[in-house]
């Protein structure tokens, strides 16, 4: 058996702090704090990975305000720092095609929900792995909407009537599932219509093509600001508050292949997760720059927690959630997360 070696480190130093001392801190913090109405200074910058296997890396990214830590490190600099050049594909049309596309070869690394991974590992033995948590849902970052002017006024009104989801089985069909749960309304009373790119919602709801949308920040603050439309329910509640909402995953086959790129990747990462997780300021811009919100909007928006490390724990009730709704077979309630994370 050969080992892969472990790629080297150069520890350098950049006004006078060693570069490699944020990557230490990042990978032995668990658990993260809030990112609303603090400030913080920039962390030390990512550790630098020699011999990578590749440096022009794309990631496919199903956007909002849960991908700010990647927005941040892109636009601080800290992939290139580790010798990366990344570009960011925006994926509106759902999750499950930046999975398709890490699978296809079409991108590198995927940004996207965690249902929509554990769907595919479960039932399509996609064989993937999940190399860093992007966001845990907080209040009001991700809401039922209504039309302005809805007669819609309480949950169990939503029965008979017509939800937009972006995909068949995914974190927010799931959010749904357990809204409806807590209400008492019959998950087949209502109609889940995929195929509708969440930030659309707010203007369909108004134009009556769709009745309901779960719609994430900052869409949430700008369909209500330049629409008027209204929120039905906060999805941060019951079985779902503080879910596990999004992460980043390669397939195994490119972990195996690249991990000096691997590693670099993820420690600039890190670094962008923490001044994510620590300057709001930071997560306005980037969302502005990337999300194309005004400033007004990124002001108001409501934050996800921005986790520093994989909580193999935390992400085992996203497996608990798909087994309850059957999103997946009983028999993997045996499953355990924990296989899929490195």
């Amino acid at each position: 058996m050969t080992l892969i070696e472990e790629p080297e480190i150069e520890l350098i130093f950049r006004n006078g702090r060693p570069l490699a001392a944020f990557l230490a801190v990042a990978l032995a913090t668990g658990g993260c704090s809030s990112s609303q109405g603090s400030s913080a200074t920039a962390p030390a910058a990512p550790a630098l990975v020699r011999n990578l296997e590749k440096t022009s890396i794309t990631v496919d990214d199903f956007p909002s305000v849960d991908s700010a830590g990647l927005y941040i490190a892109q636009l601080e600099g800290f992939f290139t720092d580790e010798g990366l050049n990344v570009k960011i594909n925006e994926v509106f049309s759902g999750s499950q095609q930046t999975v398709n596309a890490i699978e296809n070869g079409g991108a590198d690394i995927s940004s996207a929900d965690y249902v929509t991974y554990l769907d595919n590992e479960l039932l399509k033995h996609a064989q993937l792995r999940i190399i860093a948590e992007a966001s845990t849902l907080q209040p009001s970052q991700l809401e039922m909407l209504v039309a302005h002017g809805s007669t819609i006024n309480k949950v169990k009104e939503l029965a008979g009537k017509r939800i937009a989801v972006a995909g068949h089985d995914d974190i927010a069909t799931l959010l749904i599932d357990s809204l409806l749960t807590e209400n008492n309304v019959p998950l087949s009373d209502v109609k889940i219509e995929p195929g509708f790119a969440l930030p659309a919602i707010p203007a369909l709801l108004n134009k009556h093509v769709i009745d309901a949308g779960p719609v994430p920040e900052p869409f949430v603050s700008e369909g209500q600001e330049k629409l008027g439309v209204q929120s039905l329910a906060d999805l941060d509640q019951g079985a779902t508050l503080d879910f596990p909402i999004q992460g980043f995953a390669v397939t195994q086959a490119w972990a195996r292949q690249n991990p000096a790129t691997l590693r670099a990747f993820t420690a600039a990462l890190a670094a962008g997760q923490e001044v994510a997780d620590t300057n709001r300021h930071e997560v306005e811009v980037a969302t502005e720059k990337f999300l194309g919100v005004p400033a007004m909007t990124a002001a108001v928006m409501a934050l996800p927690e921005f986790p520093l490390s994989v909580d193999s724990t935390q992400l085992q009730r996203v497996v608990d959630d798909m087994v309850q709704f059957g999103f997946v077979p009983a028999s993997d309630a045996s499953f355990r997360v924990s296989s899929m994370v490195g």
